[in-house]
């Protein structure tokens, strides 16, 4: 039987721990705790699997297979529906464009999709097999959460840095050719925070869920992922004022280099403006124009242009409105 829309298949038992079922396979007669399956959200075989499952609300499959969903907790009557983000750090694909994971959880049974390769899904299956791994569905979501929260922690600091470089090059080295990487950054900012929001009132409802999900230990673990993605939200919206602060001071590095270009062509305007019209004048095509018919008269002309030239940069530079800087 065909099981590609199956990406993880595992199950724990009561006496060796959890058995990948993708490696091996158990007798159905083995006594199981708790099974986790991961699937392809985009495969029909994944839909036609969750419909032949029994014990799942409707409502539940339609969000594991949603196309685009948002981080949030729903409680159902047989289990609960958990809809968390991670950062992308798939090749060739933008961090920030966040990979969803969706969830089914009952105290014997997770069942898991997503539309793309998720890291933090492979780090859950890899910890399955070692001896600490979680052993009931409340341990396991927390250390999802957790996983993620490490992730999105780790690019969050490299973003900060990032900003703390484009800072330097702006502001110190009034480097303005860096308004794609404000942008960039920007883009990120906005997209994190779309996701990190509702991402921290689905955890902070799976903390305060009534009954026994969770015990002490797994709240409490729950309740630090909380308090990172708060910090997330209050870093991202200072990246968002730096972003803001930094396209101000390329406005205004561009617009005093444009004032200073501008204050240069109108000095080179009025100093040839008289010798323009010096040249202008003796130009004409007419009879009587001095020195028309002397051998040195164009040579005593230029003499004079230069003159000119002399006296009004001698005139500039002694005015105080000319030697105000722009």
């Amino acid at each position: 039987m065909d099981k590609s829309y199956i990406t993880y298949s595992f199950i724990l038992s009561d006496t060796n721990g959890w058995i990948d079922t993708d490696r091996t396979h158990p007798s159905e007669n083995i006594a199981r705790r708790l099974s986790w399956v991961h699937m392809e959200a985009d495969s029909g075989r994944t839909k036609d699997w969750l419909y032949e499952q029994e014990n799942i609300d409707q409502l539940a499959i339609d969000s594991l297979l949603e196309e685009d969903t948002r981080p949030r907790t729903v409680f159902y009557q047989n289990g609960y529906m958990l809809n968390l983000r991670g950062v992308n750090l798939n090749t060739e694909q933008d961090p920030h464009d966040m990979v969803s994971i969706r969830l089914f959880i009952q105290p014997d049974r997770i069942i898991s999709t997503s539309k793309r390769q998720c890291h933090a899904v492979e780090d859950i299956a890899a910890a399955l097999k070692a001896e600490d791994a979680p052993r009931t569905s409340g341990e396991f979501v927390t250390l999802l959460l957790e996983l993620l929260t490490e992730r999105a922690e780790s690019y969050i600091t490299d973003l900060k840095d990032g900003t703390y470089e484009l800072e330097y090059k702006i502001i110190d080295e009034s480097d303005i050719n860096q308004r794609r990487q404000i942008s960039e950054i920007r883009r990120a900012v906005i997209t994190f925070t779309r996701y990190f929001s509702p991402q921290k009132d689905a955890a902070a409802k799976l903390a305060s869920a009534k009954g026994c999900l969770f015990d002490a230990s797994q709240e409490q673990r729950i309740q630090e992922c909380i308090n990172k993605i708060s910090k997330f939200i209050e870093d991202l919206d200072a990246l968002d004022n730096r972003c803001y602060v930094l396209q101000d001071e390329v406005a205004a590095i561009t617009n005093d280099r444009i004032n200073r270009n501008m204050y240069f062509i109108s000095m080179m305007a009025a100093v040839f403006l008289p010798v323009t019209f010096l040249t202008g004048l003796f130009g004409v095509n007419l009879g009587g124009i001095p020195g028309g018919k002397s051998e040195k008269g164009f040579i005593v002309f230029i003499v004079v242009l230069v003159l000119v030239i002399i006296i009004q940069v001698y005139a500039f530079k002694r005015s105080e409105r000319f030697n105000r800087k722009p």
